[in-house]
Parts: structure tokens; C-alpha cells; sequence
């Protein structure tokens, strides 16, 4: 398993998919995001304020998203996971549910600027969302990793090689 962590808009989905493509084996990519796209929550009733399921359904929908990490796992499937870990809370269950798997952990890094330049460009993040992650959650703090990238400068073949590398020297 290949977990990236890093800040909305800091490359995640596009090195996850791009390993994905590059790796000799099938990884299945799971993500909240894609979880969320796929309207598995339910979606907006109204046109202002946060989602009506944020402070009910959020810390339901991350402990589940969790809690099928290990599950597919354990059906062995090899997983490329992309998530922002906000919390200390939420790398502790992580450690504690993948205890049994082979976790290569990624932190991925992106300069504040760029993260704040490709929001804008994206248009569906809540602006400031990606710089929160980093500066009040401090996403990096909360563990540690066997890799550490930055994608300020795109998501490269270079970058992508340097991870499988390394995922493949730590004896994956």
C-alpha cells in the first residue's frame, strides 16, 4: 500500500493516478474525493453556508473511509490511498487499522502559493483550504513517513519514478 498524504491541492490525485499508470502491478486508487464525486453523500440542498452533512455525516464518513482501507486490503488488493490526514487523531486509527499491512507513507508537499493558485484554477475547493491543511492542521506533523515529495513543479516522470523507486528499495 502506497498512502499519500498531503494538502488539498497539492498533487495527490494526479501523482496517485500517474503511479497507477506507471506501476508493473494494478493498484486500486481509493480516495474520499472520489468517494464524494461518486455522490455518496448527499449533495446540496440549498446554495449558501456548508454542507448540510458536514457536522453530522464527516466524522461518520472519515471513520468508514478508514475503516475500508484495511478491508480491501485484506481482500489483497494493492492500494494506492490519497488522503489528507487532518488530524493526529486520524493518523493514530491509521496506524492502528493498517498495523497488519505493509504501509508505505508518502507526505507530499506543495509551496502555499502554488496550492493557493491551483484552488483558484479548480474552482470547486473553499479557498485557503489547502493553506488550513498545513498551517492550523500541520497534516505533516502527525506521524512519520518514508518519503517525503514536493509537487510545486507538477507531478513529473521524475517525481513518479523517484516514489516507486524508493517504495521499491524499502522492500515493497
Amino acid at each position: 500500500m502506497i498512502l499519500l498524504n498531503g494538502a488539498s491541492s497539492s498533487g495527490k490525485s494526479t501523482l496517485a493516478r500517474r503511479l497507477q499508470d506507471t506501476l508493473d502491478i494494478p493498484f486500486l486508487l481509493l480516495s474520499g474525493d472520489l468517494l464524494i464525486e461518486a455522490r455518496s453523500l448527499p449533495g446540496r440542498r440549498d446554495t449558501e453556508g456548508p454542507h448540510p452533512w458536514v457536522g453530522q455525516m464527516r466524522p461518520r464518513f472519515f471513520d468508514g473511509f478508514h475503516r475500508c482501507i484495511p478491508a480491501m486490503a485484506a481482500a489483497g488488493n494493492d492500494l494506492i490511498v490519497e488522503h489528507v490526514v487532518e488530524f493526529a487523531g486520524w493518523r493514530a486509527q491509521l496506524d492502528e487499522l493498517l498495523s497488519g499491512f505493509d504501509v508505505f507513507w508518502v507526505a507530499v508537499h506543495c509551496d502555499l502559493a502554488e496550492i493557493d493558485r491551483r484552488e483558484a484554477a479548480r474552482g470547486d475547493r473553499t479557498r485557503g483550504e489547502g493553506r488550513a491543511h498545513i498551517e492550523q492542521n500541520h497534516i505533516h506533523d502527525h506521524g512519520p513517513y518514508d518519503l517525503h515529495v514536493d509537487t510545486t513543479a507538477g507531478v513529473t516522470d521524475d517525481l513518479v519514478r523517484t516514489v516507486i523507486d524508493s517504495w521499491k528499495d524499502a522492500g515493497r
